[in-house]
């Protein structure tokens, strides 16, 4: 909930944007900038100016260090003009531990060349903030613009108050004409994870309440859905279970129901992602390609994973197939829902995603299908998969191929994992906030309409403690592929995370890209391809970027007044 802090705001005749007293440090650092426990205190020359549309959200740091041990609070007058004013969420900064950098990738690529404790987790800012001596403590600000704002400079106010002194920080948001639309084009999923067993150990209170499960989910999915994500994903073929009746195997989609229903409330499900239909013998990436197969043995139903030459996976998988078809039509959702087939199809797996993506098709007529695929491979097999989604970094230079299935009729969004790495985004936590960023301009500047991540909540058994899950032989995840929220049992829900909070105001970047190339195309491609001009060079630096977020609502302004 945004909340609006109303106070008097004091001026200075040289406007204060670091302070200094009786050894407490207090100074606002870029959200772009990366703040760590042993930061020293700075003193930047200039005040802040930021920006903002209408609709957008913008955010603002302040570092506070004390050489004592001391207690203060911190209260933002609320960025205003006249009578209006810009909405105001503060958040303590946490850390987690990063323990190493992502293999393959050049030290001048990450924030620092030092592991341990980074910058992540936010958590609300409800209450005093306690310095220990020589140790950096960051505040997050996030600032909504409400979409009937009026353009102009509003001026906001930080106060650190430590009951014998009060500091005060002014600084500024230009609020531009331009609007981010209320219907989102870019389509975002992160995939998320709610097997009931990993979720009581991180939301104890399921053990003895089983009911607040859905209630959590859907606290999930809000939170989800004000970052910007829209799509949610489905594993039907878990969900959907089993019966014998009258001889035949009928299903019951009353759990797909409760999940997507439960979504829907959150308003997340504007697209309804249906889980995979085919996977692997054991989850191995060259294990053998299965189907969970519901059979009649003995009058009653059992499941198993049959191979993709048995005859009896392809009969059940029709059967599902039809009846799943017919209930999302009586539900009103087959104008929303895509189906992935089969995940990372390659090598002699190509010829039996083909046929499995044609079976699909053929029971689900009309519904998009999806996936995960490499333009490596014979590209052929994949040309019946209505949107493609490979992974950045591996189609450099088959742009030429996506551009074909979009003539086709096709789409083409992408994905990132634990790859890529060296010199492309992502988004690890030892990585740049720029990087993450720049991620919805990758979309604008390739003509990619999705951004796919399989980790949205694939939590350790400590989350705040271990972010590089043990993968095996050896290896372990980049920090932070795992998640980009935090569980947060006490409120039923998850804290956000830095980059989560960049990621929003990089689709609404994307957003406003759309708006302005709807009125000047060219500007619009030259500014992003002078932002990235290729996939692996990009604007690093924070200040020359923010002389491009400001062109880009100079022109989504003058697109939005035609």
């Amino acid at each position: 909930m945004w909340r609006l802090f109303v106070g008097f705001i004091c001026f200075f005749p040289l406007p204060l944007h670091a302070a200094q007293r009786d050894n407490l440090s207090a100074w606002f650092v870029d959200s772009l900038v990366k703040v760590f426990p042993d930061s020293p205190a700075a003193t930047p020359r200039l005040q802040p100016d930021l920006v903002s549309a209408r609709n957008g959200h913008t955010s603002l740091q302040v570092a506070l260090r004390s050489e004592e041990h001391r207690v203060v609070q911190v209260r933002v007058i609320a960025p205003r003009l006249e009578n209006a004013m810009l909405g105001v969420q503060l958040y303590r900064v946490g850390t987690v531990k990063v323990s190493s950098h992502p293999t393959d990738t050049p030290l001048d690529e990450v924030v620092r060349s030092e592991v341990g404790p980074y910058p992540d987790p936010l958590f609300p800012l409800t209450k005093e903030v306690s310095l220990e001596a020589s140790r950096t403590e960051t505040i997050w600000i996030s600032l909504f613009t409400p979409k009937d704002t009026r353009s102009g400079i509003y001026q906001g106010v930080v106060e650190i108050d430590e009951r014998k002194q009060k500091l005060r920080l002014p600084f500024r948001v230009e609020v531009f004409a331009a609007t981010v639309p209320k219907e989102q084009r870019l389509w975002v999923t992160n995939w998320l994870w709610f097997d009931q067993e990993m979720m009581a150990k991180h939301y104890p209170q399921l053990k003895s309440d089983p009911d607040r499960y859905w209630r959590v989910l859907e606290n999930i999915g809000r939170t989800m859905a004000e970052y910007k994500q829209n799509v949610v994903f489905v594993p039907v073929r878990t969900l959907a279970k089993a019966h014998l009746v009258d001889g035949a195997i009928q299903y019951d989609f009353g759990l797909v129901d409760h999940w997507i229903e439960t979504f829907d409330m959150a308003g997340l499900a504007r697209m309804i992602e249906g889980g995979h239909l085919s996977g692997r013998l054991g989850g191995g990436y060259d294990s053998p390609y299965v189907l969970a197969t519901d059979l009649i043995e003995n009058d009653q139903i059992v499941r198993k994973e049959l191979p993709a030459s048995d005859p009896r996976a392809e009969q059940n998988l029709r059967v599902f197939l039809r009846q799943l078809r017919k209930h999302l039509k009586e539900k009103g959702w087959l104008s929303r829902y895509v189906q992935h087939v089969h995940d990372e199809p390659h090598g002699a797996e190509m010829p039996i995603y083909r046929r499995f993506v044609h079976i699909v098709s053929e029971e689900l007529p009309g519904i998009p299908t999806l996936d995960a695929i490499s333009l490596r491979e014979d590209v052929s097999a994949q040309e019946e998969t209505t949107i493609w989604v490979p992974e950045l970094g591996t189609f450099d230079e088959r742009l030429d191929a996506i551009a074909a299935h979009k003539a086709r009729g096709g789409q083409s969004w992408y994905y990132i994992c634990l790859a890529p790495r060296g010199r492309y985004l992502n988004r690890f936590i030892d990585y740049p906030a720029l990087k993450v960023r720049l991620l919805p301009w990758v979309n604008y500047r390739y003509g990619l309409t999705g951004y796919l991540h399989w980790g949205g909540n694939f939590w350790t058994d400590r989350p705040f403690e271990n972010v590089q899950p043990d993968w095996g032989g050896g290896f372990y995840l980049p920090a932070g592929d795992d998640a980009i929220v935090y569980p947060d049992p006490e409120h039923d829900g998850v804290l956000v995370s830095e980059r989560l909070e960049v990621m929003r105001e990089g689709i609404e970047d994307y957003e406003l890209l759309m708006e302005s190339a709807r009125h000047a195309p060219g500007r619009t491609d030259t500014l992003a391809r002078t932002v990235m001009p290729t996939f692996t060079e990009y604007v690093r630096d924070v200040i020359q970027f923010r002389k491009f977020e400001r062109e880009l609502l100079v022109l989504a302004t003058e697109a939005q007044r035609e």
